[in-house]
């Protein structure tokens, strides 16, 4: 017979199983279906499936708390948007039962499951800024959680980079993004254009550039990499072989439409800066196909203004999520046409 001491050992012993399993089910470290017939990692977790089948109930109730809990913290990210002006504040944190949704059949049917979202800089790395103070890190940030909610109610699963104001390197966005296994990246900037008269949306993917301002912005975001020389190198290499590039190309016009058909409603003279190739390090480094959107311009006085606001940002954010919809739903239709004509 098992004495009581040996009980209560198998007792915590198989609490402290059901609980880790459990957190490495809310951390995504279970394998994923992938995009582009990548296949899910797989990792050996079922000698221990005894001790979660034990523990069920514990699990059912811990999933919830915990999915509760992370969703409330990273709704609850108020960025600050410096003193000299008067910003909108995020919107109210959403509906907690919106984090433990399950995937959505019909998102599962279009093999973009995951969208890895990155807000640009933070931290010490401020970006650009306004006159009246508004400053790059803080509204990235913002757009970025308006992205994620919305994402999230449409059944997808979403990853962030960020959720408070940290630095980041480039290296660790990108890991962030290939450990996860996202399906796509989306990386959100705003500009800063001279004249300051000058106002536009532009979306890049990765490739070389034969233009001198593209060139400079890439050199600028590119800075803080976290890589050493060497690496550098062989990243950037990669851009004129990267078999991404279609599909980054694909997601980038279908972010920049989207950007260009809801903003002119409301600004018929913004200007369409249109889809570039440029070599950001942050879309060479990742696995997916990726794209770094600059969906308002700072440095211009009435966009300012109109980013000070909720609702503006608020658009920007369902411009984008409406951008990638289209993507995934084109990337159906052409992995269903290849499987039709026989995988060719």
């Amino acid at each position: 017979m098992t004495s009581p001491k040996n009980a209560a050992e198998l007792r915590a012993a198989i609490l402290k199983a059901a609980v880790q399993d459990n957190i490495d089910t809310i951390e995504g470290r279970l394998p994923t279906p992938r995009h582009g017939g990548r296949k899910p990692r797989r990792r050996p977790w079922s000698h221990r499936a005894w001790f979660t089948m034990f523990a069920f109930g514990l699990i059912a109730a811990s999933t919830a708390a915990a999915r509760w809990s992370a969703s409330a913290q990273t709704a609850s990210v108020t960025p600050n948007f410096g003193d000299t002006a008067t910003v909108s504040p995020l919107l109210p944190p959403p509906d907690p039962s919106l984090m433990s949704r399950p995937v959505s059949p019909d998102v599962l049917a279009l093999g973009v499951r995951r969208v890895i979202v990155d807000a640009g800089h933070g931290g010490e790395n401020r970006g650009t800024s306004s006159v009246s103070g508004l400053v790059e890190k803080d509204l990235t940030l913002d757009i970025a959680e308006r992205l994620r909610q919305l994402i999230v109610t449409r059944g997808f699963d979403v990853v962030m980079t960020r959720t408070a104001d940290e630095m980041l390197s480039l290296r660790q966005r990108a890991a962030i993004a290939n450990g996860r296994g996202g399906d796509i990246f989306v990386s959100i900037h705003l500009n800063s254009l001279q004249p300051s008269s000058r106002c536009g949306v532009e979306t890049f993917y990765m490739g070389p550039s034969n233009d001198s301002e593209r060139d400079a912005i890439a050199a600028t975001e590119n800075e803080q990499s976290g890589y050493p020389l060497s690496d550098m190198r062989s990243l950037l290499e990669k851009i004129y072989t990267d078999a991404r590039r279609d599909e980054s190309r694909r997601l980038a016009g279908a972010v920049q439409q989207a950007l260009m058909t809801t903003l002119r409603r409301t600004d018929p003279a913004l200007s369409d800066r249109g889809v570039k190739m440029a070599p950001f390090v942050v879309l060479i480094a990742t696995e997916m196909p990726a794209i770094l959107a600059e969906v308002s311009c700072l440095s211009n006085i009435a966009e300012a203004r109109r980013l000070s606001t909720a609702q503006h940002r608020q658009t920007l954010a369902e411009a984008v999520v409406s951008g990638i919809e289209k993507f995934a739903r084109e990337t159906a239709s052409n992995q269903s046409e290849r499987t039709m004509n026989g995988g060719s």
